[in-house]
C-alpha cells in the first residue's frame, strides 16, 4: 500500500497534482525519456507531413544537427508524434524552435493504443500550450504540463507560429516509464471494455474472476480515467497467450486510484478457483467518438450520449462536418464525408441529424444541428468519414 500512502501524504501537503502524488508514490522521477539519446527509434517518429525527407520527423531529436519542418505553405493543421513503445508517465516537453521559424503555441493530444477513437486533449478544455512569454527560438525552452498524462503516444499540435509559411521544431518528451502496477483491457469490441490484465514482475498477467463485483471494475476504469464503471465481466476465457492469474479474490473498497492497491489474496501461486477471469465495461465520457465498420481511419460515425451509443444522420452531411469528426479523433483532416450507411447501418438511437458545422469547431456536438424536435432519420442514413491519417512525406517547396 505504499504508493496509496505516499498519495495521501503528498495530497495533505498540496505538493503536486493528484495524478503526480500517485507517480511520486512509485518512485518516480521525471527525466528525458529518449529523443536525444536515441532510446526512441525513428521508427517511433510520425508527422502529418514534411518539408520534404532532409526534414523528417526522425530530425526533430533535441540534440539533431537537423530540424523537423512542416510542409511549405500549409502550416495549419500538422502534427507530429512519438510512439514511447510502452505506457508512460508524461510530464511535459522541451522544445526548440530556428531563431526565426518557431511555433508560438500548441497543443497536446496523447493516446494508449494511437487509434483514432483513442486521443485525447491534454486538458478537458482542451487547453493551449504556451511557452511562457518565451518563442522556443534558438534556445530550449522547458514545458510543464498542468497535468501528468498516462500514455503511449504523445502528439504536438502547433497552432500559431512566427513565420508565415512553415516552421522548424526539435523537441524531448519529459516523464517517467511507470510499469509496475499498470492495466490495460485486452480482447474488447473497444477501448471502453475488455479483459483486465496487469503488469508486474515485467510480465502481463490477468486477474481471476472469483469474488470480481462492480467495486472491482469501478477501481479499474477510474485508473483509465473513464467516468464509472457499466459492467463487471466474470467468466471470460483466457486469452490464448495463457497470461498467468497474477491477482485472486479482489476485494476493492470502490476508492482506490489503482488496481494494485486493492487487498487481493497474497500467495505466490494465485490459485484460481475456475478457468476463466475478470473483465470490465466502462462508461465513456459524453459525446465520446467512435468509428465502427471500417478501418482505423474511416467508419460510420458514432457518438455516446444519454448512456448510449447512437449514429449521426447524414442530412445535409458534408466534408466540412466530417473534417470536424477527423480531427476530433486526432486525424489531419477528411478525405471524404460518407452517406447513405455506406459503412452499414448502425443501432439504438440517433443522436443528431442536420449537422451544420462551419470548420473551426473543436468537437461535433459544438456544430449546429436539429436540437428541439427529435430526429425521425433512419439507419439507413448513417453518416460515416474517410479520415487522413496525414503519414505521407510532401516534397512541394
Amino acid at each position: 500500500m505504499q504508493a496509496a500512502q505516499a498519495y495521501q501524504e503528498c495530497k495533505k501537503r498540496h505538493l503536486v497534482s493528484d495524478i503526480f502524488c500517485v507517480i511520486s508514490g512509485l518512485s518516480c522521477t521525471s527525466s528525458p525519456l529518449g529523443m536525444a539519446s536515441g532510446a526512441i527509434p525513428d521508427s517511433s517518429l510520425t508527422a502529418s507531413g514534411s518539408y520534404d525527407s532532409s526534414y523528417l520527423p526522425s530530425k526533430a531529436r533535441l540534440n539533431s544537427t537537423g530540424w523537423w519542418i512542416c510542409p511549405n505553405e500549409k502550416p495549419e493543421g500538422q502534427w507530429i508524434q512519438v510512439d514511447l513503445g510502452q505506457y508512460t508517465a508524461i510530464t511535459g516537453v522541451i522544445v526548440q524552435g530556428h531563431s526565426t521559424h518557431h511555433i508560438l503555441t500548441f497543443a497536446v493530444n496523447s493516446s494508449n493504443t494511437g487509434e483514432s477513437n483513442d486521443w485525447q486533449k491534454l486538458t478537458d478544455r482542451g487547453q493551449t500550450v504556451q511557452l511562457n512569454g518565451h518563442n522556443g527560438n534558438s534556445q530550449p525552452v522547458n514545458v510543464t504540463f498542468p497535468v501528468v498524462l498516462m500514455a503511449r503516444f504523445l502528439r504536438i499540435l502547433p497552432l500559431t507560429w512566427s513565420y508565415s509559411t512553415y516552421y522548424y521544431l526539435r523537441f524531448e518528451v519529459l516523464g517517467c516509464r511507470v510499469t509496475s502496477g499498470m492495466i490495460r483491457l485486452v480482447g474488447g469490441d473497444d477501448k471502453w471494455s475488455g479483459q483486465v490484465e496487469i503488469y508486474r514482475h515485467d510480465a502481463w498477467g490477468a486477474v481471476c474472476d472469483s469474488s470480481w463485483d462492480m467495486k472491482d471494475a469501478t477501481t479499474v476504469c477510474h485508473q483509465f480515467g473513464f467516468i464509472e464503471a457499466l459492467e463487471a465481466k466474470t467468466g471470460l476465457s483466457s486469452r490464448e497467450s495463457d497470461r498467468p492469474i497474477v491477482m485472486n479474490r479482489v476485494a476493492c473498497t470502490g476508492t482506490e486510484r489503482r488496481l494494485a492497491d486493492c487487498p487481493f489474496v497474497c500467495t505466490g501461486s494465485q490459485q484460481c478457483s475456475s478457468s476463466t477471469v475478470a473483465g470490465v465495461v466502462c462508461k465513456p465520457r459524453p459525446d465520446e467518438l467512435r468509428l465502427v465498420g471500417g478501418s482505423r481511419t474511416s467508419g460510420r460515425v458514432e457518438i455516446y450520449r444519454g448512456g448510449s451509443w447512437g449514429t449521426i444522420c447524414d442530412t445535409n452531411w458534408n466534408v466540412t462536418d466530417a473534417g470536424i469528426v477527423c480531427r476530433q479523433l486526432g486525424f489531419s483532416d477528411a478525405l471524404e464525408a460518407k452517406s447513405a450507411a455506406h459503412f452499414g447501418q448502425g443501432s439504438g438511437p440517433v443522436h443528431m441529424d442536420g449537422v451544420a458545422c462551419e470548420g473551426s469547431e473543436e468537437k461535433i456536438t459544438d456544430c449546429p444541428s436539429y436540437c428541439w424536435e427529435e430526429t425521425s432519420c433512419s439507419h439507413s442514413h448513417d453518416a460515416g468519414v474517410i479520415c487522413s491519417d496525414g503519414n505521407t512525406v510532401t516534397t512541394n517547396k
